[in-house]
């Protein structure tokens, strides 16, 4: 069940499963069949922040849980994606200071500038060795500190 902490949620639990006088204890759980995704999640945008599928809904109001499920998903991957350009283009616009540590220059291998949205560029398929202080990773949204060396970046992959 949801946290005692959170009371809207679980006010919203109660009234989903439309059971008259039921009050879940903290040991009161529901099955995975009744989130569209299978499991509970602690997003509270995402429509399996509170369970929705039931017995007593019908069919098509079920698939159009299912489908709001894949639509949150998508959008969840779209702010990922943009987190990940934001982050890409700051580091690129940002000069990486490793570049001086490592006796390299933040070019392109043709000399030119480095590009102001490498996210475009990647989708292009146009290779760029970057002075790496930092190996970015759009899909965790951290940075890791590595060894100076150069890297290429092809279609949004790094090649060593």
């Amino acid at each position: 069940m949801a946290d005692d902490s959170n009371q809207e949620q679980r006010e919203k639990w109660i009234a989903a499963v439309k059971r008259d006088g039921w009050q879940p204890t903290p040991y009161t759980r529901l099955c995975s069949d009744h989130f569209a995704k299978g499991h509970r999640d602690s997003n509270p945008l995402s429509p399996d922040f509170v369970p929705s599928i039931f017995h007593h809904t019908p069919s098509h109001k079920r698939h159009q849980r299912h489908q709001a499920m894949e639509t949150f998903e998508k959008r969840q991957m779209r702010k990922r994606k943009r987190r990940g350009a934001v982050f890409l283009q700051t580091v690129s616009t940002a000069q990486l200071n490793t570049a001086d540590e490592c006796n390299t220059s933040n070019t392109l291998a043709g000399g030119d500038a480095p590009p102001q949205h490498p996210y475009v560029d990647s989708i292009t398929g146009q290779s760029y060795v970057i002075p790496i202080g930092v190996a970015v990773s759009t899909v965790r949204d951290h940075v890791d500190t590595v060894q100076c060396e150069n890297i290429n970046i092809i279609n949004g992959h790094s090649e060593k």
